[in-house]
């Protein structure tokens, strides 16, 4: 039993040091590490998303695949 109790804590700490990549981009660096651009007012295309933000609230926006 103690070894699941301490299998269970590094799967927490495991998981913990991953949700820094589930993060929306914060800056302009991130968003283009994210595979981003940083739009000036919104996002140009209508197959573009905002998904972050670059600095002082410009949107990071990226392509999405449209399935029909």
């Amino acid at each position: 039993m103690k070894i699941f109790s301490l299998s269970f804590a590094v799967l927490l700490l495991v998981l913990q040091g991953a949700l820094g990549f589930m993060r929306a981009p914060s800056n302009d660096v991130q968003c283009k590490q994210a595979g981003g651009t940083c739009s000036t007012n919104h996002c140009p295309l209508p197959n573009m998303r905002s998904f972050g933000r670059c600095q002082q609230g410009v949107p990071c926006c990226r392509t999405v695949a449209i399935y029909d």
